[in-house]
């Protein structure tokens, strides 16, 4: 993932989270583990002054929604659980762009026992 050119970036590498998510009826049956990385493009001049907490984006936010969205609900879709984090990051923190990585880490059932399967998605803000 790439941020855009002159643009500060928050990142937050690999939180982990356990869910029922899968294609299947099985494969939901039994809590899998995920991965997510996100990127958060946003201005942080205040914050650069006034070194205070308040005037920036707090990971410690962005890490719970991905986390209680992964572990409260469950979906068939990389596609559909990613899409569904960066709605509420963006509700959230509307003036900020994103950028997300979701895993799923040994994927079931999948030829040649890939160390994990992804989707990347982005959301500029306003969009």
């Amino acid at each position: 993932m790439s941020s855009s050119p002159g643009s500060p970036t928050l990142v937050l590498s690999r939180i982990t989270f356990e869910g029922r998510h899968g294609a299947t009826e099985n494969e939901r049956k039994s809590l899998r583990t995920f991965e997510v990385d996100v990127e958060i493009d946003t201005s942080i001049e205040r914050a650069r002054k006034s070194d205070d907490l308040v005037d920036t984006i707090d990971y410690r936010d962005v890490a719970e929604i991905i986390v209680e969205l992964g572990t409260l609900e469950t979906h068939h879709l990389l596609e559909s659980l990613g899409g569904r984090m960066l709605d509420t990051l963006s509700e959230r923190f509307p003036s900020a762009s994103f950028r997300l990585e979701l895993r799923k880490l040994n994927p079931p059932a999948c030829p040649g026992h890939p160390a994990y399967a992804a989707v990347r998605l982005q959301r500029t803000c306003g969009g």
